[in-house]
């Protein structure tokens, strides 16, 4: 564990972006598992704000800690007072290409966020975030971050750029006497439910929110997790303990929060669909769905996205269904509109960063 603090620091922070109402700003930087959880302690109001996503909080945070190489993750915060704070969690990954620092929570295809009060205490943590990660000889890549005025300024900061991730799709609350689905879609999954009854298949759709309910049906939802991949022949993110180790990390994390809703179709007892539900509020998360390739004729993934999303919006105070994560619209039922995701990238010290093409989204690092 090392704990590496910044002489305390006045002024204004790379990029042009001045620190006001901080007068004295603590900046520090901490390394390894121990050194991380304290800090996690120390900043838990920040991380578990009410409006930071289930993919980037506490719980989730706290689950996936474990899971990294202790001498790969570290933090960075600031510390003006109660009014001027921010803080990142991090992991550096090594491969081939060099060092590269990534968020620990979010990321991945699911929702950052930046824990910090205002942009200037963003812009603060950004200079800290640069130089450190200079000193380390490494590239920066945060994605999947929100598009508001504390990611341009902790990008400004950081002296880095920012580019557009895949959007993350919604479906809004249809108005009165609007369909939730297309009529096609309508049409399309009436043949299905046809097919069904003609071919005498049964179909069985369930919802839980009971965590030992879950925890039996977690073999199940592994294999359709596998399934796909096998299927197309390509690697599994399953098939590392790592990456196991991880994927069951954020699913017991929305256990955690008391925000996991596990959905299920069966078809002939069989699971054919499952669906990980994020119920909050005015907003209902898709986190994660698969369905089994040898079911496929029966589009068991469509007939259960349409129930998701019937019984979501059963409930009066869900106003917007969402996929937490960028997914090409055109795969999915409807699409009332997208958010806008971001990446902060900055290349390796003496390494110039590839554009991306056609500014379409992030570009690979290397």
């Amino acid at each position: 564990m090392s704990v590496s603090s910044v002489p305390r620091l006045e002024g204004a922070p790379a990029g042009g972006t001045a620190v006001r109402g901080i007068v004295e700003v603590e900046a520090a930087v901490v390394e390894g598992r121990a050194a991380v959880s304290a800090h996690l302690e120390r900043f838990h109001d920040l991380h578990a704000h009410p409006a930071t996503p289930p993919t980037a909080g506490v719980a989730w945070l706290r689950r996936v800690l474990p899971s990294a190489p202790p001498a790969s993750v570290w933090a960075v915060h600031v510390d003006g007072g109660p009014g001027e704070r921010a803080a990142l969690v991090l992991v550096d990954r090594v491969d081939d290409g060099g060092r590269r620092t990534e968020l620990l929570a979010g990321g991945g295809g699911h929702q950052a966020s930046l824990a910090a009060t205002t942009p200037a205490a963003a812009a603060r943590l950004g200079q800290v975030l640069g130089e450190a990660a200079h000193r380390r000889g490494s590239a920066l890549h945060l994605a999947e971050l929100p598009d508001d005025p504390r990611v341009h300024a902790l990008a400004a900061g950081a002296g880095a750029e920012l580019l557009d991730a895949l959007p993350v799709p919604e479906v809004r609350r249809p108005a009165e006497g609007e369909h939730l689905v297309s009529s096609g879609v309508r049409k399309n999954l009436r043949k299905t439910h046809n097919r069904l009854a003609h071919d005498g298949i049964g179909a069985e759709m369930s919802f839980s929110t009971d965590p030992a309910a879950f925890e039996a049906a977690l073999p199940e939802l592994e294999a359709a997790y596998r399934d796909r991949d096998e299927a197309h022949g390509v690697p599994c993110a399953l098939d590392t303990p790592a990456g196991r180790d991880t994927w069951l990390a954020r699913l017991r994390a929305l256990g955690d929060l008391g925000r996991r809703e596990l959905a299920v179709l069966r078809l002939d007892r069989e699971l054919a669909a499952y669906v990980v539900g994020v119920p909050g509020g005015e907003r209902y998360g898709i986190f994660d769905g698969r369905f089994v390739t040898r079911w496929a004729r029966f589009s068991p993934g469509r007939l259960l996205e349409h129930e998701v999303l019937q019984r979501a919006f059963a409930d009066p105070g869900v106003e917007v269904v969402d996929w937490m994560t960028g997914v090409a619209p055109e795969t999915l039922l409807a699409v009332s509109g997208t958010r806008r995701r971001l990446v902060v990238r900055r290349g390796r010290p003496g390494v110039p960063v590839p554009r991306s093409a056609g500014g379409g989204g992030a570009a690979p690092l290397d």
